[in-house]
Formats: structure tokens, C-alpha cells, sequence
């Protein structure tokens, strides 16, 4: 029986990761997702001391550091059993929101619909509007978009004194002073980006959308009344190139939770959890957060391990190993993390009435990230009004000197969720 191998390299943001399909009578049968760099992180941070976590994980990403930077030091704060004080959290929570609001539009704009301004679309009817909107670099649309998100991203540059890598962020609060004029200016470029997305993209008000968009037949009815927006495109290409109907998966999904209670850290108004098999809600149980090696190239047990215990040992004769990267597990479960993931573990009805009616189709995918700055950007805005009403208070505990002590830190970065342990 023939078989079809394909290597699929994804390349737009960084280098390092392939995809490697075979097909057998158009169906897969086997998949392998290649990390092509091996890093080490691990490794970098044995023997130091814990503040240079907060240096040196920020650095994995470019993309994501801020959430680098956050799950490092609430690692360490759980440790030290630390808690932060209420005006810190929520100058941490304005900078990881702000950091995610200009991934989502920077990856629906610039790298998922500029694909359907590419010829192999010609002889579609939104060929022509998809090359006006959104042809790379060119594009009406993804301009307007790189600009919004550039704007929000000001937010953490002015918080943090810098973005990327900022490491504003340290146990007992931040070390960085915003002025009340700072503050003033983060609220302005949360309402200029607010302003641009509720236009732009939903043609209504965050708080409209929120509250009255809640199922599918909404949504297509508001697509269908305002046509001409980035909303109602998006909804159209999907429709026309049959993404309604592919991607699904095995429908379990985990989320770590995100934005912070200020006055209580250990809560998160968007809330953390695990869903089975498409239907069965549980409570997120870190112990059984895990880490498979098996097809890695390190040394290795054939057990799935927990974090604390595991090793980043290189070995490029390991046994079935394929990739440098590692394979997370919950329990035995490979797992969805990512917006769709998010929101429905915190029972956002939109996309709970669109996974019913299609599963984590690459539509539903998709939108879930489309419409995840409605909640963030009101986030944002409730954060930076609390800010500023509680201007002048601490953004700082001193903490007591930390000498041993495990911790976790969990958080989720644009992508999904992140976790960094410290044994």
C-alpha cells in the first residue's frame, strides 16, 4: 500500500520547528512534530541562584517573554510562599494581557489570512478583498493590525521599561515605578487599540459582543449584518475554503488560568482546568502535569515524568527519538492547549456553542484567538481603572532571602499553557 511522506517546515517566526506527515489512501497515519534546536534551558539555570530565572527564561521567547518572565517568578514566589501586593498583580496582569492581545492580532493578520491573499486562491470570489486586506506587507487590514499591536505593546515597554525580554517582574511585586502619567498613557493605548478592534474587527463594542454574541447563529447573524467587517471576512474565508469541516482533534484541552485576582494571587479571574473528551470538566491537578521523553532525542526512562524530576540530557542515539523538544502529558493524555482550550475550560458560550455544533474545528480554532482580545481588552481596561484608583500603593513586599524550596509557576502564554518548576 503506498504511502505519501511530507515535511512541512514552519519557518515565519522562527526556524526550528517541522512537521512531517504520511498519508495512506489521503488519511494520516503518522505525525511527528520536530523541534530542530535543541536549547537547554534546564540547563543553563542549574547551580544559579534564583533571581537569574528572571533574566535568562524571558529569553526563550520573543514572542512570549512577558509570560516567561511571569511563570519564572511565581515559581519562585511559591517556593518562598510569597505573595505579592494587590497594585503589583495588577501591573503583572496589565503586562501579560497586553503581550497577548498583540500576539493574537499579529498571528490572525499577518500569519493565518495572508495565506489567502496567495494565487492558489485566484479563482475564489474574496480572493481580490483578501489581497486588499490582508497581502503581506501590503494589505490594508494586517497594517492596520501590525499598528494596533504595536500600540498595545507600548503598554508593557512603559510598565517595564522594555519589550522583549523586560525583567520587571521579582518576587514580592515589580521593580519598576510607573508615574500617574505612565499609568495614563497605558490607558490610552489600551482604548486606542480597543478603539480600532471593536471597529475594525467586531463592529460593535466589546461589551455588546461579550454579552449578546454568545452562539453560533449570533455570530452569523452579526457577520451578516456587518459585512465589511475583519470579523465578517474571516468568518466568509473560512466558509469558502471548507475549515468548517477539518482540524478536529481528540477534543481534550487544559488551560492554567490567567489574569490574576489581585486580592487573592492564587485565583484567576479567567479560570484554570481540564476538559475530557470534549465534555467532562475537571480541576487542573498539577501532579499530574508530566513530561514524555520517549521520542526525544535525550536520555530517558520509558515513564512519563514529572517536571521535578525530569532531565535534559542530550542523546542523539536515543532510542524512537525524532525531536529536541520534550512531549507534555496529563496524566498518559496528550493534551489541546491555546485559546480554544481557554475558553471553553472557563465556559465561554460562543465557542462552547460552536465546539458543540463542530468540534475544535480550524474555524473554531482560529476564532476562539480572533475573538479573544473582546475579553482581554476588557481586562485590560478593568485592570488599568483599578491602577489608577489605587494609585500610590505598594507594587513591592521585600521577600525573605530564599535558600531552598520547590515551586511552580503557571500561567498562560498566547499560545497556551506555560509552566516552569523549580526543584
Amino acid at each position: 500500500m503506498t504511502q505519501v511522506t511530507v515535511d512541512i517546515p514552519l519557518n515565519r517566526v522562527e526556524g526550528d520547528l517541522d512537521i512531517r506527515v504520511t498519508f495512506e489512501k489521503n488519511k494520516i497515519v503518522d505525525a511527528q512534530c520536530i523541534g530542530t534546536l535543541y536549547r537547554g534551558f534546564e540547563n543553563m539555570l542549574t547551580g544559579r541562584v534564583p533571581m537569574d530565572s528572571l533574566v535568562i527564561t524571558p529569553r526563550i521567547c520573543g514572542i512570549c517573554s512577558i509570560t516567561h518572565l511571569t511563570a519564572a517568578v511565581k515559581a519562585i514566589e511559591s517556593a518562598a510562599q510569597i505573595t505579592p501586593p494587590a497594585q503589583a498583580v495588577r501591573m503583572r496582569n496589565l503586562s501579560i494581557l497586553a503581550e497577548t492581545v498583540q500576539s493574537d492580532l499579529r498571528q490572525v493578520f499577518l500569519m493565518f489570512l495572508g495565506d489567502f491573499a496567495h494565487d492558489y486562491y485566484k479563482d475564489f470570489d474574496f480572493h481580490t478583498k483578501a489581497v486588499e486586506q490582508y497581502e503581506p506587507l501590503k494589505g490594508q487590514g494586517s497594517i492596520a493590525a501590525l499598528r494596533a499591536s504595536k500600540d498595545i505593546v507600548k503598554v508593557i515597554a512603559i510598565i517595564g521599561g522594555q519589550w522583549p525580554h523586560t525583567s520587571h517582574m521579582v518576587p514580592g511585586g515589580i521593580c519598576t515605578l510607573p508615574s500617574l502619567i505612565d499609568m495614563t498613557l497605558v490607558a490610552k493605548h489600551i482604548e486606542n487599540t480597543l478603539s480600532w478592534y471593536e471597529k475594525a474587527v467586531l463592529g460593535c463594542s466589546i461589551e455588546t459582543f461579550n454579552e449578546t454574541i454568545t452562539t453560533a447563529d449570533a455570530l452569523f447573524a452579526l457577520v451578516e449584518k456587518l459585512p465589511d467587517t475583519h470579523l465578517a471576512h474571516f468568518v466568509r474565508l473560512c466558509r469558502d475554503t471548507g475549515l468548517f469541516d477539518i482540524g478536529q482533534s481528540y477534543s481534550n484541552f487544559i488551560s492554567y488560568g490567567i489574569v490574576d485576582d489581585p486580592e487573592q494571587p492564587n485565583n484567576s479571574l479567567i479560570r484554570s482546568g481540564v476538559i475530557l473528551n470534549g465534555t467532562d470538566f475537571h480541576e487542573l491537578d498539577v501532579d499530574k502535569i508530566g513530561e514524555d521523553l520517549s521520542h526525544s532525542w535525550y536520555r530517558h526512562t520509558d515513564v512519563v515524568q514529572p517536571p521535578f524530576n525530569g532531565t535534559t540530557i542530550p542523546d542523539r542515539s536515543s532510542k524512537n527519538g525524532y525531536t529536541w523538544s520534550k512531549a507534555p502529558r496529563y496524566g498518559d493524555v496528550p493534551m489541546q492547549t491555546g485559546p480554544i482550550a481557554q475558553a471553553l475550560v472557563d465556559g465561554e458560550p460562543l465557542i462552547k456553542d460552536l465546539f458543540k455544533q463542530q468540534g475544535d474545528s480550524t474555524f473554531v480554532r482560529e476564532l476562539a484567538r480572533l475573538v479573544r482580545p473582546a475579553r482581554h481588552l476588557g481586562h485590560l481596561r478593568a485592570q488599568v481603572e483599578q491602577a489608577l484608583n489605587n494609585f500610590g500603593q505598594p507594587t513591592f513586599i521585600a521577600p525573605p532571602e530564599l535558600t531552598s524550596g520547590r515551586g511552580i509557576g503557571l500561567t498562560e502564554a498566547a499560545r497556551g499553557g506555560l509552566g516552569h518548576w523549580r526543584p
